[in-house]
Parts: structure tokens; C-alpha cells; sequence
């Protein structure tokens, strides 16, 4: 079990975690992806469909919101209860079918599931590596390091960084890789193109 997470939202999640699905699922791995809680769901739960379409199944959310704010501010908003026990029973049952399964969070690692439960505890109960995935611009190297800092000193593992590189022109992504890789002990990923998957995936799936 891997929680993929971000050093922010909209960094790219779900397009490095479908990109992997689809290259190890095309190599005949039983491996799959599930968006654990999606909220911006307006009309449709796009995270979720894109990873159901590469799946070959519907996968829904555990739980899903129209609001796109942290899970534990759309529940408030909308008049709903997240249970911990729940996401967990279900994350462990889907697991229980593969090989491997990229779970896909909300944002960033700390970002509160309900109250004051993150990602991270969900990692920490769990006993899950953390895939991060980073956006390649100016001040990654921050995020990073700060996301990969606050796993290891809550003793969760680290499997890896990618820098999704997709489209991105700022002056910082000719440097940022090289950087993270000497600033960091964990593997760190250059994801430009879809080709990148192969090398990816299979580190990440031996």
C-alpha cells in the first residue's frame, strides 16, 4: 500500500498515478489506484473517473463532496461525518484484491481528513510508504523538502519524490532536479514524459 501525495494540490496526483497504473497494468501487473476522498466533485468526481477508467472498473471515492476545500471543511460544510474507521476498512479491503495500490490523497500530506487526522496519521495507522509527487517551478524545492521532512519525523517512509515536469517553463525547472537530488537521501524522478512511467514503474513495481 503507497499513499500518493503532493506538495500541494493540483501538482499532478492523479496524472503521475494513472500514467503508472497504465504502464504497470499494460505489463500484466495486478496492480490498481483508488482516490481515497475527493472533494470538488462538480458534477463528477474527475480524480476517481480518470482512475477507474485506467482500472478498467468503477472505483468510487469513499467519500466524495461537491465543495473544493479540505475533505474535513467539506464535511462541515455539507452537513456530513467522515469516519477514520471506514476509510480504513476500505482501503485495506481493496488492497487485499492486488498486487500493489497507489492510494491517492487530497492536497498535501497534512491536510485534514476530519478534525485533526491527516493524511499523515492515515499513513502512520496504515503502515504505508509516501509517494510524493512535486510540480516542477520556482519554490519546490521548500515544499519538498518540508513534506519529505515532516514524514521522517513521524517515522513514515518515504519511497521516492517525482518532479512532474509536465509543460513547465519557469526559469527554477532547469535546476530544481539536480537539487532535490543532492538535497534529498530518497529517490528522486524526473516525470516529463509519458515514457518516464516505464523507468518509474518499475522501481516502483520490481
Amino acid at each position: 500500500m503507497i499513499l500518493v501525495t503532493g506538495t500541494d494540490t493540483g501538482v499532478g496526483k492523479t496524472f503521475v498515478t494513472v500514467s503508472l497504473i497504465r504502464e504497470l497494468r499494460s505489463n500484466g501487473r495486478n496492480v490498481c489506484a483508488f482516490k481515497i476522498v475527493e472533494t470538488g466533485c462538480e458534477p463528477i468526481c474527475e480524480d476517481a473517473e480518470k482512475i477507474s477508467s485506467v482500472c478498467g472498473k468503477e472505483i468510487k471515492p469513499v467519500y466524495s463532496f461537491k465543495t473544493p476545500v479540505a475533505p474535513s471543511v467539506a464535511a462541515e460544510i455539507e452537513g456530513k461525518e467522515i469516519s477514520i474507521e471506514k476509510i480504513k476498512k476500505e482501503m485495506v479491503s481493496f488492497a487485499a484484491e492486488y498486487e500493489n495500490v497507489l492510494f491517492e490523497g487530497a492536497g498535501g500530506i497534512l491536510v485534514p481528513i476530519t478534525g485533526e487526522y491527516t493524511f499523515l496519521d492515515l499513513a502512520k495507522d496504515l503502515d504505508m510508504e509516501v509517494l510524493i509527487v512535486a510540480l516542477n517551478k520556482l519554490g519546490v524545492i521548500n515544499h519538498t523538502l518540508l513534506t519529505v521532512k515532516v514524514c521522517q519525523c513521524e517515522n513514515v517512509r518515504v519511497k521516492g519524490v517525482i518532479l512532474n515536469h509536465r509543460g513547465m517553463v519557469d526559469r527554477s525547472a532547469e535546476t530544481n532536479y539536480e537539487s532535490l537530488k543532492k538535497l534529498l537521501d530518497v529517490p528522486v524522478f524526473l516525470f516529463s514524459e509519458t515514457e518516464d512511467a516505464v523507468e518509474i514503474s518499475s522501481w516502483l513495481c520490481p
